[in-house]
C-alpha cells in the first residue's frame, strides 16, 4: 500500500478527506496534519509515499513542503490542492516535479484517482531504481562486460584497450566504423568482427554506451538542457537522443535528472583502471 500525507490548514477538508475511502484503494493514510511545520517535521522522522498538500498554508506553503519532501524522499509523489485563484501558481509547482494538482473543490472520486495514479508513478519510479542499482553492481566490474577471447595475444588485448580509449576520447565527434578503421588501419569489416570477438560488444553499442554515460553525468551535475547534451555528447538528433537514453537508463532523461540518478558506464571502471 502506498503510504499518503495530508497535509491542510482548513480542519473541513482534512475532515472530509479522511472520511474517503483511502484503505479500500490500497492507500494508507499515515497522517493528516494542519499545517507544512508539522508536516515537516513528520516527514524528517517517517517515510511517505504520496504527499497530498495544500499550496497555500502559514509558515511552510504547499511549495515549499514539496521541496522539503523531495530532499527527504526523492521518488515521493506530490499532489497539490489548490483553488481556482491559485492556479497559475499551482501550474508553476509542476516545474518542480510535483505529480498533479487538485482543484477545490473536487469529487471524492477525483481525488481517489488522483492519488491512485500517483501511487503507480510511485511504483514504477521505484522499480526503475531498483532495476538501475541492479544494473550499477553488475557493471561495476570490468571483467564481467569485456573478456578477451583467449585465442587473444597479449598485443591483441592491448590492442583493444587502445580502440576503446580512442572511443572514449572521441565520443563527442561524429564517430564511425570507418573513422575507427582508418585511425587503426582495418578494414571495417575486420574491425567490427574484432570488437564483437574481444568485448562481446558491438562499436556502435559500446560508443552509445560511452555517450550516454556523459549525457547521464551532464544531466546528474549541470542545468543543461536536452538539446545542449546531446550534442554535447556527439549525437545531433535531440529526439534521437532521448530515445537513446531511454533505451540505455529505461527512464527519459527528464525522469533521471528528477531522480537523481547514479548509473556507472559499461567502461568507466575499465578507463579508470587504466588511467591509474
Amino acid at each position: 500500500m502506498c503510504r499518503l500525507l495530508i497535509v491542510d490548514d482548513e480542519q473541513i477538508i482534512r475532515q472530509g478527506l479522511s472520511l474517503l475511502p483511502w484503505a479500500e484503494n490500497e492507500i494508507e493514510v499515515v497522517a493528516i496534519l494542519k499545517n507544512g511545520i508539522e508536516a515537516e517535521e513528520w516527514i524528517n522522522s517517517n517515510e511517505i509515499d504520496i504527499l497530498l498538500t495544500d499550496i497555500r498554508m502559514p509558515g511552510i506553503s504547499g511549495i515549499d513542503l514539496a521541496r522539503i519532501a523531495f530532499q527527504t524522499y526523492p521518488n515521493a509523489q506530490v499532489v497539490l490542492l489548490t483553488g481556482y485563484g491559485e492556479f497559475e501558481y499551482a501550474k508553476e509547482a509542476i516545474t518542480l516535479g510535483v505529480f498533479d494538482y487538485i482543484l477545490k473543490p473536487s469529487t471524492p472520486a477525483e481525488i481517489i484517482a488522483c492519488i491512485k495514479r500517483a501511487c503507480q508513478r510511485f511504483q514504477e519510479e521505484k522499480n526503475t531504481k531498483v532495476k538501475l542499482k541492479k544494473m550499477e553492481s553488475e557493471l561495476q566490474d570490468y571483467s564481467m562486460l569485456i573478456k578477451p577471447s583467449e585465442s587473444l595475444t597479449e598485443s591483441q588485448e592491448d590492442r583493444i584497450d587502445k580502440i576503446i580509449r580512442f572511443i572514449y576520447a572521441n565520443y563527442d565527434k561524429e564517430l564511425t566504423l570507418s573513422v575507427l578503421a582508418a585511425e587503426f588501419h582495418f578494414t571495417t569489416v575486420y574491425l567490427s568482427h574484432y570488437i564483437k570477438k574481444a568485448t562481446g560488444y558491438t562499436f556502435l553499442e559500446i560508443l552509445t554506451s560511452v555517450r550516454m554515460y556523459y549525457a547521464a553525468r551532464y544531466l546528474k551535475e549541470t542545468s543543461m538542457k536536452n538539446g545542449e547534451i546531446c550534442h554535447k555528447v556527439g549525437v545531433p538528433d535531440e529526439r534521437y537522443f532521448g530515445q537513446l537514453f531511454k533505451k540505455s537508463y529505461e527512464m527519459t532523461p527528464y525522469e533521471y535528472r528528477k531522480m537523481g540518478g547514479n548509473v556507472s558506464n559499461p567502461f568507466q571502471k575499465f578507463m579508470e583502471n587504466k588511467n591509474t
